[in-house]
């Protein structure tokens, strides 16, 4: 297999699985749409009994999914495609926002 050749079905691998992820999200979006629709709703008990398996905190959470958004960014960025790079920019600018504070720490 050719260098272009693997890097065509590189290609295709990842749109296959962007575009996966985004049915997964979107299929979980309707059913929490449709949870709360029905009435249903989370206590802050229930939030706090429920909270993240690894135990991390809000801010470590940001922070790791800045760290993924960022390698999705370099990716698009890295196959020319700028108007993808420029939405997942868009999402790295509000976790930034929220993470920063004024603090200035990321």
């Amino acid at each position: 297999m050719k260098e272009d050749e693997i890097e065509r079905l590189a290609d295709l691998l990842f749109d296959k699985i962007m575009q996966r992820q985004e049915e997964a999200d979107a299929e979980y979006a309707e059913q929490i749409q449709k949870l709360v629709n029905e009435g249903y709703t989370i206590s802050s008990h229930q939030v706090e009994q429920f909270k993240d398996e690894l135990g991390l905190d809000d801010e470590e959470r940001l922070v790791g999914e800045l760290a993924r958004l960022q390698t999705i960014m370099m990716i698009f960025e890295g196959k020319e495609q700028y108007e993808k790079a420029a939405m997942i920019q868009k999402k790295i600018r509000k976790i930034n926002k929220r993470l920063n504070n004024g603090s200035g720490k990321y």
